[in-house]
């Protein structure tokens, strides 16, 4: 058999490395594309939680001319009002992963042997207003997601990018990115939230 004929049994060092520049080189293009799409995602799927848990919220201040609010003190945290809208008529239809934000760091709450559930402080990406009435005129913000790098202890989760998806009282929902000028005196500086919700 010719020599020059004979068949290789692997690839060469140079060869080897040729494929895995090719390789670093497709990976540096998507993955950055991949993760904006990611993220743009989850700002879709954050806005659709927000929109699907508005009906229910100005169903039930149609009829008790507010929206779900913990009276019990004068700032209630999101979660202990948003379990009187839940356990409300206008409520019992919301599902736990609603009160999830995909960019978030709640985990979904579980329902118990009745079919419903309780939210807490771990179950909920989910700020909410502590207005005592329903308002009228101009749209009031409603709810929003978290911006947990204001307030979990160095961590690097600032949920969507910097910004946050803001719900306002006549159904819209528009991002504000949190180092916005623009925004000053709308976004609390001890919470990271807009001015009058309750984490």
């Amino acid at each position: 058999m010719n020599d020059g004929l004979r068949q290789r049994d692997g690839f060469t060092l140079v060869e080897l490395l040729v494929v895995i520049s090719i390789i670093a080189i497709i990976a540096g293009l998507v993955v950055p594309a991949l993760l904006q799409g990611r993220g743009e995602a989850w700002k879709i799927q954050c806005t659709n939680n927000l929109k699907q848990v508005y009906p229910a919220a100005t169903a039930y201040a149609d009829k008790k001319y507010e929206f779900p609010r913990d009276k019990s003190v004068d700032e209630p945290l999101a979660h202990d009002s948003l379990n009187i809208l839940l356990r409300s008529l206008q409520g019992r239809s919301l599902e736990p992963k609603l009160f999830k934000c995909p960019a978030g760091e709640a985990s979904i709450a579980q329902v118990d042997e009745d079919d419903k559930f309780q939210l807490d402080e771990d179950t909920l990406d989910y700020s909410w207003t502590i207005v005592r009435r329903k308002p009228t005129g101009k749209a009031q913000v409603l709810s929003s997601d978290k911006y947990y790098k204001e307030y979990n202890d160095g961590d690097e989760h600032e949920g969507h990018e910097g910004m946050l998806q803001v719900l306002f009282t006549d159904s819209a929902v528009v991002s504000w990115e949190v180092e916005d000028p623009d925004l000053e005196g709308r976004i609390d500086e001890d919470t990271g939230l807009p001015v009058g919700l309750g984490r």
